[in-house]
């Protein structure tokens, strides 16, 4: 039976992507979302004249941004304009070593016999693009642009298949001979939570990515991005209602039939698109009786991604690093230290200074700065208190300002705590699934449930903000295909 009526939990990019793709097709769509303010973790917020990120930094892989906004009607280029960020990314080894990654050109290594390293990584690096580069061009321009089949994968990758085996660091050991330049191309990674050895090889897509297209900013931040999307599913009369939370997803004789709000509202529909995790939709969205044994088996294994307390500078001065983000990290082989809590004191440590490529998003001759603190995953979300957040952030500001000037006006923390009560991430897991989870560790877009489909963290590919689009579409795809 063909939906006419969908109802979307969620509005975040993937919401609003599925609700764009179904709108399109003359579904009449409901979006509800339980926050006040749409984009989810691809969102800012202003506070006191600056402007904050409420998750993703950036855009990496563009070119899959292009695609999918492609899929919705969407001139991308001229509807969201980016800055390109010429030098995405610099690290400090522990001897003052400072290795900067970005464009050809930008790429260097300022220690002992800098020059002669240089040329020897530059070289490195283009080996390393002329290796991966086919595989990149796979998987952004197709594998990445719809729902994952082993047979297709396998089609279209058979000649790569060697390359695919084994980690990240594996392929770094095998391509790169200096171990300071290694440990920074394996920092790129570690926004993952994983270090290089539990990292999957083909992780290293991105990282050649953003050393052959950069990483970008959409002009005004990265909320721009939702805001075009609300105004496309605007055009095509979606409804979108903020400070709506679902309470139930109604089922009934096996059929979803709408849904329940938390202010009592029966909304009738004849599909439901949750991109409220598969794992909150399972155990809390749905009435325990009716949910299938498979999903409450995959809830129950499904491996979670990193916590993480995110800290917020709003200063008075300008900053200028080397590098949009700069990593102060330990030695190759022990980085496993920078993902952990340091309670002797922080020394390894991420910030990314947005203001370097956009100074509008703070007051004239400001700063933002945006860090990720690791934190103890053993503790439960209700130590996160304001008095305990505040500790915890004191010591990774008190190592910031070891390098860099610190004229504070505004200070922003988001715990754990804040990601799983306020922006609703399932046990403040903030990618959701952990990045290195097998293909039959993540949800499907088509559920059990006849007329429940599902988007966003938990379904393939997971996580970024084009691969969140396009699990919307794919969601979409499969109501439309119903």
């Amino acid at each position: 039976m063909k939906a006419k009526h969908v109802a979307i939990i969620g509005g975040g990019v993937a919401g609003l992507a599925a609700g764009i793709r179904l709108a399109s097709q003359g579904v009449r769509i409901r979006l509800f979302d339980a926050r006040d303010a749409l984009g989810g973790c691809c969102s800012t917020t202003l506070l006191n004249g600056y402007r904050f990120n409420n998750g993703a930094l950036f855009v990496a892989v563009p070119r899959l941004l292009d695609h999918a906004c492609a899929r919705l009607g969407i001139d991308r280029a001229s509807a969201l304009p980016m800055h390109r960020i010429s030098t995405p990314q610099a690290s400090v080894l522990p001897d003052g070593t400072l290795v900067i990654l970005g464009d050809r050109d930008r790429v260097r290594i300022e220690g002992a016999q800098g020059d002669a390293r240089t040329a020897t990584l530059l070289g490195e690096i283009e080996r390393s693009i002329e290796k991966w580069n086919p595989v990149l061009q796979i998987f952004t321009d197709d594998l990445l642009t719809r729902p994952l089949s082993l047979p297709h994968v396998l089609a279209r990758t058979w000649r790569h298949l060697a390359k695919l085996r084994g980690t990240l660091a594996d392929e770094l050991l095998r391509s790169f001979s200096d171990p300071q330049a290694r440990a920074a191309l394996a920092a790129v990674t570690l926004y993952t939570g994983l270090p290089a050895e539990h990292t999957p090889v083909f992780q290293i897509v991105g990282l050649i990515s953003m050393l052959q297209d950069g990483l970008h900013l959409p002009i005004h931040g990265m909320g721009a991005i939702t805001d075009v999307l609300e105004a496309t599913l605007r055009r095509l009369g979606g409804e979108i209602r903020t400070d709506a939370p679902v309470a139930r997803i109604r089922v009934d004789g096996g059929r979803v039939s709408g849904l329940a709000l938390a202010s009592g509202e029966i909304v009738v529909a004849d599909a439901v698109v949750s991109t409220a995790t598969g794992m909150a939709t399972f155990t809390q969205l749905i009435d325990p009786a009716v949910v299938p044994s498979v999903m409450r088996r995959k809830t129950q294994r499904a491996p979670l991604s990193q916590r993480t307390l995110g800290i917020q500078l709003g200063l008075r001065n300008r900053l200028q690093p080397p590098a949009h983000s700069v990593n102060h990290i330990p030695p190759w082989g022990e980085q496993k230290k920078f993902l952990s809590p340091q309670p002797g004191g922080v020394r390894w440590f991420n910030y990314t200074v947005p203001t370097q490529s956009l100074p509008e998003l703070a007051p004239q001759g400001g700063s933002v700065v945006e860090m990720f603190a690791a934190v103890d995953e053993s503790l439960p979300l209700d130590a996160w208190t304001d008095a305990f957040k505040a500790d915890v952030a004191d010591a990774s500001i008190a190592a910031l300002g070891r390098h860099e000037p610190l004229d504070i006006a505004t200070t922003r923390l988001i715990s754990p705590r804040d990601y799983a009560e306020r922006w609703h991430l399932y046990q403040g897991a903030i990618y959701g699934l952990s990045p290195a989870a097998r293909p039959d560790q993540q949800f499907p877009h088509k559920t059990p449930i006849d007329g429940l489909y599902l988007a966003g963290q938990t379904t393939y590919p997971g996580f970024g903000v084009a691969t969140s689009m396009f699990s919307g579409i794919f969601a979409a795809d499969a109501v439309l295909a119903r």
